[in-house]
């Protein structure tokens, strides 16, 4: 299937559905935020769409990661009271 090929498919669909401006990539990014909204997690999602990189995922996502706040800082596994230096 073609580019030119594809867009008529779209476009069709669209104008059947009442939506008047509709593109490939208008779908891409409805299915990587559903994805999201599934629990999807960021990697998972790249791979579905083909990026190489995750910033590509993060720009059809609308989302930054989060690398101040990591999971690990939030699991609660820290210890009590730490050893003494010895």
């Amino acid at each position: 299937m073609t580019p030119k090929v594809l867009w008529e498919v779209v476009r069709a669909a669209a104008k059947r559905s009442g939506i008047e401006k509709l593109a490939p990539h208008d779908l891409r990014r409805s299915c990587a935020r559903l994805g999201r909204l599934a629990g999807g997690e960021l990697d998972q999602i790249q791979f579905l769409l083909g990026h190489v990189s995750i910033q590509t995922t993060e720009q059809y996502l609308g989302c930054k990661q989060k690398l101040r706040f990591a999971v690990n800082d939030r699991m609660g596994i820290e210890p009590d009271n730490p050893p003494a230096s010895q």
